[in-house]
């Protein structure tokens, strides 16, 4: 029999097993990284204007994109939809967009596109109202004109903000503006409220002061901001996507591991004081994923347009067939839990110039 001394030393190392095992998965100790020696690949990335971007734009800072391989070129724009406009038309090959866009964008007939996963969930909306217009309750938006960019995540989390507090699409007046018109639109009084985020709520309240209120637009209900390309240049450039959530991957480790390093380089790369971002980026959590909460959301908001009427769609689709895994898989199989068959789906065919290479 094993002496008492003995157990406990087992006892011990078997501990420290399990201890070294949680910090390895956890991403506390980096694994070995083994730098790519071939030719570098070009690849351009649409990227969102605001702190959801955070791991494209660590991952471009940080050489991870050039260490994998990739010759990475990001384009920022203020909205999804403006970044899937550049993917249609073959002038980037990969675009990131909340995924309210990709659901709008597929009950919209988008039989090219396809979710490659997801690269940040968030908590970035506020509404402001202008109290010195007699807004101070949530309630008092009845009748009101608010601003929103349409197409994008803000309208969906307005019309669960105005459903929260007992109003409706019918009892509001919506104002379609691009986001970098929101601010001047509420200090002129076009409109009385606007559905906002980062930097334009800070622009906002400076501009304002104690003339607006604010409230959170999302409850603390996060949403995935995900990766999408077109059929044609995942059956093109398979390696290239693994490539480059490779260096997404590592960006994400540094982030857990250093995460006011990456809310100060996510900044600079927007070239906005970090303090402006800080809220944003501690509501949010910046990892790969691709798993069936993801699915789950996406059918929730499928049903809240085709309830409200904002698709002419009756049904849900089978979001399955727009989700590519492979690429993510043999990248970081660890965040891929959704169970999706083997795909034997044809690739629909691409817009005129999507997915195709440019000189």
């Amino acid at each position: 029999m094993m002496s008492k001394g003995k157990i406990a030393v087992l006892a011990s190392v078997l501990l420290l097993v399990v201890i070294a095992g949680y910090l390895w998965q956890a991403g506390f100790w980096a694994q070995p990284h083994k730098q790519y020696s071939g030719p570098l690949e070009k690849i351009t990335i649409s990227a969102l204007s605001n702190s959801t971007s955070g791991l494209l734009l660590i991952a471009q800072a940080k050489g991870y994109f050039r260490d994998n391989g990739l010759e990475a070129t990001l384009k920022l724009y203020p909205t999804g939809p403006m970044g899937l406009e550049q993917l249609k038309a073959g002038r980037i090959d990969v675009a990131h967009v909340a995924d309210f866009v990709l659901v709008k964008e597929i009950l919209q007939g988008a039989e090219y596109l396809r979710c490659l996963g997801s690269i940040a969930a968030t908590d970035i909306f506020q509404v402001i109202a202008r109290k010195d217009r007699g807004i101070l309750p949530p309630g008092d938006l009845k009748g009101r004109r608010i601003g929103v960019s349409r197409a994008t995540a803000a309208e969906f989390y307005l019309g669960q903000f105005l459903t929260f507090h007992n109003l409706a699409w019918r009892d509001v007046e919506l104002v379609d503006l691009n986001p970098a018109d929101l601010s001047e639109a509420l200090a002129s009084g076009q409109v009385e409220a606007v559905m906002v985020w980062e930097p334009y709520v800070s622009e906002i309240k400076k501009r304002l002061g104690d003339k607006v209120i604010s409230w959170p637009g999302q409850s603390g209900r996060q949403f995935y901001n995900v990766l999408v390309s077109s059929g044609q240049f995942i059956k093109a450039k398979p390696e290239a996507l693994t490539r480059l959530f490779r260096a997404l991957d590592r960006a994400a480790s540094f982030v857990k591991q250093n995460n006011a390093a990456g809310l100060q380089i996510t900044a600079q790369q927007l070239k906005v004081d970090a303090s402006v971002l800080k809220d944003e980026w501690l509501g949010s959590n910046y990892e790969l994923s691709l798993d069936q909460s993801l699915l789950i959301t996406m059918e929730d908001k499928a049903r809240w347009m085709i309830n409200n009427k904002l698709t002419e769609e009756t049904r849900l689709p089978d979001f399955l067939n727009y989700f590519s895994v492979e690429p993510l898989a043999r990248a970081v199989t660890r965040v891929v839990q959704l169970i999706i068959p083997k795909d034997e789906r044809p690739i629909a065919p691409a817009p005129s110039g999507a997915g195709q290479e440019r000189p």
